[in-house]
């Protein structure tokens, strides 16, 4: 058992950007343990698998099949537990999506691995890993040990700075095959909708954010005017999701997208831990709100004590 296995995901034959954080946690790692990088990449139609060599992996296996097309586990797990009993990877690092968390999960029980979510921070030392993760909805956050290995890690979006691409790689490509059985897949597809709505938070570097305090899907437009006029993304709190004034894809949070863009402006939003565990690892948060004690407050970089009605106008008029 030795060495380090990347979980790459693809969207569209794509591999994901959140790649590079996943090689950065890597590296950090790499030399006390040994044995090499090695890198998954799982898909159909796989269009940049060679990138994935600029990770300064030893071999990228690439597995080709229409049902690794789909973002469910089912397939995606069977691949890459075949993957990872061969390898034998004392380290396994998946993406912090929903089915990197999902696979995760699975592939520990299956390896009776040790799994650690959401992780800050890593260190390794005298054959032990050692992470930190935000507990309490980001309130405070915990130190864990890993004792023994295989360990499963799935770093927390933002808290690994992308490693930067090696220029002259040396790996190979290792075609494989999925070796599944549809019998035993559980899902099918029967239809595909996209959104209508490009909503991309999780590479955004500059996101405003509506809240409850709006009152309504009117205000969202105006969020959106300015974004354009800002080159950024509109997201939201959860109550306007679930009040189906936004589309759910919007939603920052603990039940919604981790995001840590260069600048977060959260606009009717009380601060709640729910809601602030998806945006606190933002460079600057500026926060526009009427109550002086509202929670966000505490956390922002800077704050705007007032209705957004009057706040915004004047806002738009300094971009104009």
């Amino acid at each position: 058992m030795s060495g380090i296995l990347i979980f790459a995901e693809t969207d569209d034959g794509t591999i994901l950007p959140n790649f590079w954080e996943q090689v950065s946690a890597a590296r950090q790692v790499a030399d006390p343990l040994g044995g090499g990088l090695r890198v998954a990449v799982q898909g159909s139609q796989i269009k940049d698998a060679s990138d994935a060599l600029k990770s300064g992996a030893e071999q990228v296996y690439v597995t080709n099949d229409a049902r690794l097309g789909e973002p469910w586990s089912e397939a995606h797990l069977e691949t890459f537990t075949a993957l990872c009993r061969e390898l034998q990877p004392e380290l396994i690092i998946l993406p912090r999506t929903l089915l990197g968390m999902e696979i995760a999960a699975r592939l520990a029980q299956r390896l009776d691995a040790g799994l650690a979510q959401d992780v800050m921070t890593m260190q390794l030392a005298e054959g032990k890993l050692t992470v930190t993760r935000p507990v309490f909805g980001g309130a405070a956050s915990a130190t864990l040990r890993l004792t023994r290995p295989p360990w499963i890690i799935v770093p927390r979006t933002g808290a690994f700075a992308p490693a930067e691409p090696l220029s002259t790689p040396k790996g190979e490509l290792v075609a494989r095959q999925a070796n599944l059985v549809d019998d035993a897949l559980k899902t099918r597809r029967i239809s595909r909708t996209r959104q209508t709505s490009k909503i991309n938070l999780e590479r955004a570097r500059v996101i405003i954010s509506g809240g409850r305090g709006l009152g309504g899907p009117e205000p969202f437009q105006l969020l959106h005017e300015i974004a354009e006029r800002m080159g950024a993304v509109v997201g939201a709190s959860r109550p306007p999701c679930d009040s189906g004034w936004v589309d759910s894809g919007m939603q920052v949070g603990l039940t919604g997208k981790t995001v840590s863009p260069e600048v977060y402006i959260a606009v009717g939003i009380s601060g709640a831990t729910q809601h602030m565990t998806g945006c606190s690892s933002s460079r600057v948060i500026v926060a526009i709100n009427q109550d002086p004690d509202a929670p966000i407050f505490r956390m922002a970089t800077y704050g705007v004590v007032g209705d957004w009605k009057q706040v915004l106008p004047g806002f738009c008029e300094a971009l104009a």
